[in-house]
């Protein structure tokens, strides 16, 4: 049994987790996916509230999935960080985005912020804008 710690913010990274980890999920292996919240704006919890059923939807009917999103002011770093020690997570499962330096300075990178805090294994999967070209 494998518990996977996924954090999204969106959609698009919902999608891309769920893709990666479809092959890898079993019967006996549990989701908790977590959507955190920085903000108090409506239509952003709707969105995280519609990435977060993604999970729900595609997880549903083959193992235990548990989803939540929380909206407490602290960066979603230190919030998936907590997650993951809260359920015993044995692996973290997040999205990698690009960022331009000046975003990567002033907001920081989730997946930066997790490596530098977690001593367990992160998958870091790629949006579609992430990954190269294929020729």
């Amino acid at each position: 049994m494998v518990t996977y710690l996924v954090g999204t913010d969106g959609e698009p990274a919902s999608e891309a987790i769920c893709d990666h980890l479809d092959p890898e999920v079993g019967p006996d292996d549990r989701l908790e996916v977590i959507n955190v919240q920085e903000t108090n704006d409506v239509e952003a919890h709707q969105a995280g509230e519609a990435a977060l059923a993604l999970f729900e939807e595609r997880f549903g009917d083959r193992t235990e999935v548990t989803v939540r999103q929380v909206n407490r002011g602290n960066p979603p770093a230190e919030e998936l960080t907590a997650a993951a020690e809260a359920a015993d997570a044995d692996h973290i499962v997040v999205a990698l985005r690009r960022h331009s330096r000046t975003e990567r300075v002033i907001f920081g990178s989730v997946s930066h912020s997790l490596l530098q805090q977690v001593t367990r294994p992160i998958t870091l999967v790629p949006l579609e804008e992430y990954q190269a070209p294929s020729s």
